[in-house]
C-alpha cells in the first residue's frame, strides 16, 4: 500500500491523457486502479468530490497529488463510443492501426469515402475494443478486424475531446453535467441507506454482510455472483424490498 500519492496515477497502475477532459487509456492487470473497477476509456468526472472535467491532464494530477487520502476517490463515466462498420465491396473496412507498440491502440488513417470514414472513425483515435473484446496489442486486434473482412465490425473508440467537439458547447456545460450525476447519485445513496434503516436496523448481522457483500461486487464487478450473494443473506421475505432496490440501481448504473 502506498503511504502518499506522489506517483499518481501511474503508481497506481493507470496512465491518463487529455486537455480538460481528460481520459484513462491505459490500467495495469492486477493494479489498485483495476481492482476499484477503472477502465480504459472512463472520463475523469472528480477527484474527491471535487469537479475536474475542465481540468487539464498536468493540473489534474497536481490536484490528485496533494489530496490527503491515498489514493484519492474519482467519479469517472465511461466516454468508449461503439461504431458498427459495415464492410466495402472487397470486404475491407478502410483504415489501418498503429504498429508501434504503443498502448492503447491507435488508428493511423482512414481512406476517404471508405466504410471507416463513413461511420465516423478518424485518425488518432484510440482503439479499446475489438467486438467488444478489449485488446492491447497490435497483433491481436489486427487478426480480430482480419477475420471480420466480409461480415460486419464493431469498434469502441476513445476520441480525446469528443464530448468538447461533438456533444457541448462549453466547459460549463461538462460542468453541470458531473454536479448533475453527483447529485444523483448522493440521492440514490441516502434513498437506499434510509431503507436499509427501515428493514434491518435491528439486525446488524444481516446489514455488515449485505455491506461486505456490495462492496465486493464494487470492487469485482461480478453480477451473476451478486445477486447469489445477496439471496443468501437477505432470505426472508420482508428483506427481498432490499434485492428489488438493489436490482434496479444496478439496471440504471
Amino acid at each position: 500500500m502506498l503511504a502518499t500519492n506522489d506517483g499518481w496515477p501511474e503508481e497506481f497502475g493507470f496512465r491518463i491523457s487529455g486537455n480538460g477532459p481528460c481520459y484513462i487509456l491505459a490500467v495495469e492487470e492486477g493494479s489498485s486502479a483495476q481492482v476499484a473497477g477503472l477502465q480504459p476509456g472512463d472520463q475523469i468526472l472528480e477527484i474527491e468530490g471535487q469537479h475536474v472535467s475542465a481540468m487539464n491532464c498536468e493540473a489534474l494530477v497536481a490536484l490528485a497529488r496533494q489530496c490527503d487520502t491515498v489514493p484519492p476517490s474519482i467519479g469517472v463515466v465511461s466516454r468508449v463510443q461503439r461504431l458498427d462498420l459495415t464492410p466495402g465491396p472487397e470486404g475491407r473496412f478502410g483504415f489501418t492501426l498503429a504498429c508501434d507498440g504503443g498502448c492503447p491502440l491507435q488508428v493511423e488513417s482512414v481512406a476517404p469515402a471508405s466504410p471507416a470514414s463513413e461511420s465516423g472513425v478518424k485518425a488518432g483515435d484510440y482503439v479499446m475494443e475489438v467486438n467488444g473484446v478489449p485488446v492491447k496489442q497490435y497483433e491481436e486486434a489486427a487478426a480480430m478486424i482480419q477475420s471480420c473482412q466480409g461480415q460486419g465490425l464493431r469498434l469502441g473508440l476513445l476520441r480525446l475531446g469528443r464530448l468538447q467537439r461533438w456533444a457541448s458547447s462549453s466547459v460549463r456545460e461538462f460542468v453541470q453535467s458531473a454536479d448533475a450525476i453527483h447529485q444523483e447519485r448522493r440521492q440514490k445513496a441516502q434513498e437506499f441507506s434510509k431503507k436499509v434503516q427501515e428493514i434491518l436496523g435491528d439486525q446488524p448481522e444481516v446489514k455488515e454482510k449485505m455491506f461486505t457483500i456490495l462492496k465486493q461486487y464494487a470492487a469485482e464487478r461480478k453480477v451473476d455472483c451478486l445477486a447469489y450473494a445477496l439471496a443468501m443473506v437477505l432470505t426472508k421475505e420482508s428483506q427481498h424490498l432490499l434485492l428489488d432496490n438493489i436490482s434496479s440501481k444496478r439496471q440504471l448504473n
